[in-house]
């Protein structure tokens, strides 16, 4: 029988079973809940049979399984190809291909299957626990390969082999990904329907909108500033701008759904916008921004400076070109003081229009302001709002009334940031100031060398159009509530009310998580960010232009001969003879000067002396002397006779005669 046919043991299926298990974890938590409960089902059923080997499974078992489990990825995803149904699919039948491993041939494609499996797996997520189970995951793999082609090794052994293997690859793995060149865009980039959008509400937002974000402490993004460091009070992160109010919400004049859809570009992207005048600092930084499934690119407002495949729209807001649906890094320029000038008197009428016969005692309060001057109608608001008895709360009250804004200014007065945005952006428009809402982020916690920026700092401000600067912000909370715009949302409202890594009595969990988010970030800057111009970037440091030059094929070839030799001398250091200890030294020296009899390696050394004693009868009492002095010294450990041994054999000289 060939050794490709022989018949799988008992055990050897169970093991096959669980390391197919480790691999199909990271897939099986990508899944719709009950698609997963389903295939662990299946795949726990299945190790149970495959293991018994004197059960004879229908051969077209593995044909309806299939069938089944074909049906249950195409009721999830509505399709049996792509990223999500393709790699489903593939866990489905390396699954279902453990009803036919009975022989070894079956095991080894099984193994095969179980490497692509867990290579696949970064097409759901590259973070870095991924990356250490997939090197936990691979090892497993490769200890059960070993396990099943020499079922006698022992467990120690074929452990150091498998950690061997491992720490030989690394190297191989890290050179070849700093070298091979890069795709324009990852596999991992592929589409992806059924992924939920996350972030800032994009469409419309209400009382309640961002305050139900302020639980959700998941990175929103990450900034580094290259230069000087903008105050954490002038961190505004813009988002999207809302525009038309019917009362209740606020909606963008252009939604997502204009984006993708390929609405005009003059719509809602001006290549060249009104006109931006910094003023003071100017701020270089680099954002690196989580998927959130929008356009919108959450810059540090007012961006001077895009980078390519993005546009600064009409509204100042940075957009990209394409969702963002994988984290991406941006170079970004901002100034943090602004004029603005060039604004379209049809932009300028959208951002006064009110809803008819609402909120009248807000509109009467803003109309004793027409009077003013536009910036002191601004001040007059603030100051109405500073002596208005207002406070900053997570819990509202709801408003119910039909009008929402005097219920929330001459009622409740409670409320949130999206509150106070939308409340004096319609006092603003009441008096005849050009105003708008604007959301985004402010704010960040300083972590090592870079900030970070959680969903729970969304935020919600005002912007208003001023004849002399053009748009401004304007923002109401501050006025309520200073703390939270110095020193943030964790030190402004009930520790309560704050998720629990934001509360001020988890402090060392907080400092352990930011530390753990510390190489994290490394990981995401140098490795799942290590793209096509990053590469390009670091390769020229090394003189190397083009993949095609000699450059590059001197480090390929130099690297590759530096492992390889670092290996090669590894095993000759590791498999070197072992070095005799002083007793065999010695009676090595003996036995060179008993020449020309020589000594074989397996001959006693007794029967080495009788027949040394033979060819020199002369010396005959001292080399039985010799030969006891060594085996006391070498086997019963004597020192005595070891300095004895040594002095011993110094004197010897068979050529000379006694």
């Amino acid at each position: 029988m060939k050794r490709a046919n022989r018949p799988l043991h008992a055990n050897e299926q169970q093991l096959l079973s669980l390391t197919l298990a480790v691999c199909a974890i990271p897939h099986l938590l990508e899944q719709p809940w009950w698609l997963a409960v389903s295939l662990g089902i299946i795949l726990l059923a299945l190790s149970r049979l495959s293991a018994d080997l004197r059960l004879r499974i229908p051969r077209y078992t593995h044909i309806v399984l299939g069938l089944l489990v074909a049906i249950l990825v195409f009721q999830a995803y509505k399709t049996l190809v792509g990223r999500e149904g393709g790699v489903a699919v593939l866990l489905a039948l390396c699954i279902v291909k453990l009803v036919e491993t009975r022989y070894l041939r079956d095991a080894r494609a099984l193994i095969l299957l179980m490497f692509l499996l867990t290579g696949i797996a970064f097409l759901h997520s590259q973070e870095l626990w991924l990356a250490a189970y997939s090197l936990a995951s691979t090892a497993t793999i490769l200890y059960c390969g070993q396990k099943i082609e020499q079922e006698i090794l022992p467990i120690r052994t074929n452990t150091k082999t498998t950690l061997r293997l491992i720490l030989e690859g690394i190297p191989i793995a890290i050179l070849l990904f700093v070298l091979f060149p890069r795709l324009p865009a990852p596999l991992w980039s592929m589409p992806d329907n059924n992924t939920a959008k996350s972030g800032l509400p994009g469409d419309q937002m209400s009382p309640g909108s961002i305050g139900n974000m302020i639980q959700d402490e998941s990175i929103a993004f990450r900034v580094q500033f290259k230069n000087n460091t903008p105050a954490k009070s002038a961190m505004y992160w813009r988002g999207p701008v809302f525009e038309d109010f019917d009362g209740e919400r606020w909606r963008p004049a252009f939604t997502q759904q204009n984006l993708q859809a390929g609405a005009a570009q003059s719509q809602w992207v001006n290549k060249n916008p009104a006109q931006i005048i910094g003023l003071g600092q100017s701020y270089q930084y680099s954002l690196t921004l989580e998927p959130h499934q929008q356009n919108w690119v959450l810059a540090l407002d007012v961006a001077t400076q895009t980078p390519a495949n993005t546009h600064l729209s009409n509204r100042l807001q940075v957009l990209s070109e394409v969702p963002i649906t994988e984290r991406k890094r941006f170079e970004l320029q901002a100034q943090t003081s602004w004029i603005t000038s060039g604004e379209s008197n049809r932009q300028i009428e959208r951002s006064l229009a009110l809803p008819a016969e609402l909120n009248p005692q807000a509109s009467a309060l803003a109309e004793q302001w027409l009077n003013l001057p536009t910036e002191q109608r601004v001040a007059r608001a603030l100051q109405w709002l500073t002596e208005g008895g207002f406070s900053y709360t997570l819990t509202p009250p709801v408003l119910t009334s039909r009008h929402r804004v005097d219920e929330f200014l001459f009622q409740s007065k409670q409320g949130f940031c999206e509150h106070y945005a939308s409340a004096f952006t319609f006092l603003m428009r009441a008096a005849g100031v050009p105003a708008r809402v604007v959301t985004g982020y402010q704010g960040a916690t300083q972590n090592g060398d870079y900030w970070l920026i959680r969903q729970a700092d969304a935020h919600a401000w005002t912007e208003v159009w001023l004849e002399s600067r053009g748009w401004q912000r304007v923002d109401p909370t501050f006025v309520i509530s200073p703390t939270r715009i110095n020193a943030g949302i964790a030190r402004s409202v009930e520790s309560s009310a704050l998720p629990f890594m934001l509360r001020s009595d988890n402090a060392w969990v907080r400092n352990l998580r930011l530390k753990a988010d510390i190489v994290i970030n490394t990981w995401n800057q140098w490795v799942v960010g290590y793209d096509q111009q990053r590469q390009s970037d670091f390769l020229k440091k090394l003189g190397i232009d083009d993949f095609l030059t000699g450059a590059f094929l001197l480090w390929l070839i130099g690297g590759l001969a530096v492992i390889l030799g670092s290996f090669a001398a590894w095993l000759i250091y590791k498999n070197r003879p072992p070095r005799p200890d002083a007793a065999s030294q010695a009676y090595r020296l003996f036995s060179k000067k008993l020449r020309p009899i020589l000594r074989a390696d397996s001959e006693a050394p007794q029967h080495f002396a009788a027949r040394a004693s033979e060819h020199f009868p002369n010396h005959a009492k001292q080399i039985v002397t010799i030969t006891q002095l060594y085996l006391k010294a070498r086997y019963a450990q004597e020192p005595a006779a070891l300095r004895a041994l040594q002095r011993e054999v110094a004197r010897f000289n068979p050529q000379r005669k006694s």
